[in-house]
């Protein structure tokens, strides 16, 4: 488990190394287990904007967060009945 966790980081350096000219920014966010999926992106932009990075990597994580509640509101409902 943890040697597919820490491929998933060097894969990412891999790209980023491949891609060093047009870099525009990288994340790799692994949750606990069973906490959702690992949310990975790497951001090619000469521009390299900085908003434009904390934003994308913002929106993911929000997303990831309705999921869970989402997920979490229906298991509590199932265990009222």
């Amino acid at each position: 488990m943890l040697t597919a966790i820490a491929d998933r980081f060097r894969k990412m350096a891999d790209a980023i190394e491949r891609n060093a000219d047009n870099f525009g920014g990288a994340f790799v966010v692994v949750p606990p287990k069973d906490a959702g999926d690992p949310i990975e992106t790497l951001i090619l932009d000469v521009r390299q904007d900085a908003a434009q990075f904390w934003i994308l990597l913002k929106s993911k994580c929000e997303a990831e967060i309705a999921k869970a509640d989402q997920q979490q509101r229906a298991q509590q409902g199932f265990a009222r009945r």
